[in-house]
């Protein structure tokens, strides 16, 4: 008898630790708990692909935990989202993945979470016959800001080409991509560089106006196909990453959703750029938005394509990355 009591209270004691065991297991895998406090969050999109990426989440507010709020904003330019993020104004933001670079450099609180832009850079003629690379020299060609990552990969690739960006063409500089469509547009301008959605827009509204030379395509022949064009990128505040890591992977999850809805539904996601005034007619985004290579992909599993990246930009303009690749503090863990 008492062998069997003996027998019987082991494996009672086997049977709760399991219970007990496998209680462990579920309340590990229980959603992290909401702030206690109420917590404010301010999103900046860049106009361009960047808000096109993102238009899903203007529009439906996603619901990132109780006591979270979301305040989602359109810049016009960079160097807005940049005074944004300076001044601590912003959250989260998209900006070009050397800016992104450049601030961690610079001792800024932010991390690259993800890259979502693979390139949208092509030059546009009004009139003037451009056949090749070569075909630049002695011209003129308007882009926007100088600096700013057009500035920085034109001159790139003009140099791979055996053309000297400072003695051999004229670079003529606008303040924004807008304002640089709208003078192409007037006739203005003979040739330019222009990203989508804005490069469809210039075509559309003046059939004049062709495409003549792509960026991506050029930055393929010259670093071959494993060194993509990672143009741009997600930033993440480090405290708030730090502090609400919850609450972080629950926004990128939802704007990894939103950059496949609206691959997967351009027109539907035309309807959504002009409802929310972000500057973009909703029949030309969607022709645009094909060729705007909008993909999402973790930023620790885009690491090597940014370093591959930063190694040229390193070497033909170091203060564009802010001297020197980032270590990898810089990239946000998942």
């Amino acid at each position: 008898m008492k062998k069997k009591l003996s027998i019987l209270l082991v494996f009672s004691m086997m049977l709760m630790t399991m219970l007990m065991s496998g209680c462990g297991e579920q309340t590990a895998e229980e959603p992290q708990p909401a702030p206690a406090e109420p917590l404010v969050i301010n999103v900046a999109a860049l106009k361009g692909p960047t808000v096109i990426s993102m238009i899903k989440m203007f529009e439906e507010q996603p619901n990132l935990g109780e006591n979270v709020t979301v305040n989602y904003s359109v810049a016009e330019a960079p160097n807005i989202v940049m005074s944004r993020l300076l001044s601590g104004e912003v959250d989260i933001a998209t900006v070009p993945t050397n800016l992104a670079a450049k601030l961690y450099n610079k001792g800024m609180p932010y991390q690259i979470a993800a890259v979502n832009v693979w390139g949208v850079l092509y030059i546009l003629s009004n009139g003037v016959e451009i056949n090749s690379w070569s075909d630049l020299k002695g011209r003129q060609i308007d882009l926007m800001g100088k600096g700013a990552t057009p500035d920085i990969v034109l001159r790139h690739l003009l140099s791979q080409n055996g053309i000297d960006p400072d003695q051999d063409v004229t670079l003529e500089y606008t303040a924004g991509h807008v304002e640089l469509a709208q003078k192409m547009i007037a006739g203005k301008v003979d040739l330019a560089v222009i990203p989508q959605p804005f490069a469809t827009m210039v075509m559309k509204k003046n059939s004049d106006i062709k495409q003549v030379l792509d960026f991506q395509e050029e930055w393929k022949r010259v670093h071959g196909p494993e060194v993509p064009f990672t143009q741009a990128g997600l930033v993440v505040n480090k405290d708030l990453a730090e502090n609400h890591p919850a609450v972080v992977a629950r926004f990128l999850e939802e704007y990894e959703q939103s950059i496949n809805w609206v691959n997967a539904n351009p027109a539907e996601a035309g309807v959504l750029l002009e409802k929310h005034q972000t500057g973009m007619k909703g029949k030309l985004a969607k022709l645009a938005i094909p060729y705007c290579n909008i993909r999402f992909m973790h930023a620790m599993d885009a690491r090597p394509a940014l370093e591959k990246y930063f190694t040229v930009l390193k070497d033909f303009a170091p203060e564009s990355i802010g001297g020197q690749l980032p270590d990898e503090g810089f990239y946000l863990k998942k």
